[in-house]
């Protein structure tokens, strides 16, 4: 058993995280490109993809696509892959101005930043980065309200002889103050015969609807053009006073 709860992610193993997070890409890449296109600067030319992990989605994207991370192990392993990519803090990046026609981020990477300041920070250098008219696709996971009952998602995948099989869950532990709740990622890593388990802990900050109305409307860099759901499907967009589970924002810089 591979156990941490302090100071590692599940990115610190980006072999195991790239082939269990490594589904199809098409009909992301579909959805991303449909998106920009509808409510934003056209097709993406330039895009910018923060928290890109090991790049699973920037592989994919037409044109030309940057991503960064804090994570070195993952940026290494996405260098490897061919992905352009840099080192840098979500809360507190920077790139030239209007460097970017799109940007994107959809599996709920926006919840580790674990700060009003911080998450403000993080949409405010991100509409630096883009060009007026651009959007930012933005998932993540939204509560009705603070109630936040416990959640689970369990797969497997397999590559190149490596099956990976686990769960992530939160545990409805939601720090009525801070926001704050704990993600458990579980998987067992099964290769050449043997088996071994990983198991992290990682905090996340909660999001009800008016929590995120508030973000939004303070750090003021965005409108939301358009909120979709996970089937990845712009003719299937969502009434954002009924926004509740996996939400997927399209939030355009004016």
């Amino acid at each position: 058993l591979w156990h941490a709860t302090t100071g590692v992610t599940f990115y610190d193993w980006p072999e195991i995280y790239d082939v269990w997070f490594g589904w199809p890409t098409d009909a992301e890449v579909r959805f991303l490109v449909a998106a920009s296109a509808r409510w934003g600067a056209g097709p993406p030319r330039r895009s910018l993809e923060p928290f890109c992990g090991t790049g699973r989605l920037l592989r994919a994207m037409p044109g030309t696509a940057v991503g960064f991370d804090l994570h070195a192990g993952a940026l290494r392993l996405a260098r490897t892959k061919g992905c352009t990519v840099f080192r840098a803090d979500a809360g507190r990046f920077a790139v030239a101005e209007g460097a970017f026609d799109f940007a994107f981020n959809l599996i709920d990477s926006f919840r580790h930043l674990l700060t009003e300041e911080a998450a403000r920070s993080h949409l405010a250098a991100v509409a630096r980065a883009l060009r007026p008219g651009a959007v930012y696709v933005l998932g993540l996971d939204v509560t009705g309200d603070m109630a936040r009952p416990p959640a689970a998602e369990e797969w497997e995948m397999e590559r190149d002889g490596v099956r990976v099989a686990g769960t992530v869950r939160t545990l409805g532990d939601v720090d009525g103050e801070t926001r704050v709740e704990t993600m458990e990622t579980r998987c067992t890593v099964h290769r050449g015969g043997t088996s071994t388990t990983v198991e992290v802990y990682s905090p996340l900050r909660v999001y009800g609807r008016s929590d995120l109305e508030d973000l939004l409307r303070a750090e003021g860099s965005f409108e939301v053009a358009a909120v979709c759901d996970r089937h990845y499907d712009t003719a299937r967009t969502v009434d954002p006073a009924r926004l509740e589970g996996s939400a997927v924002l399209v939030l355009r810089k004016p």
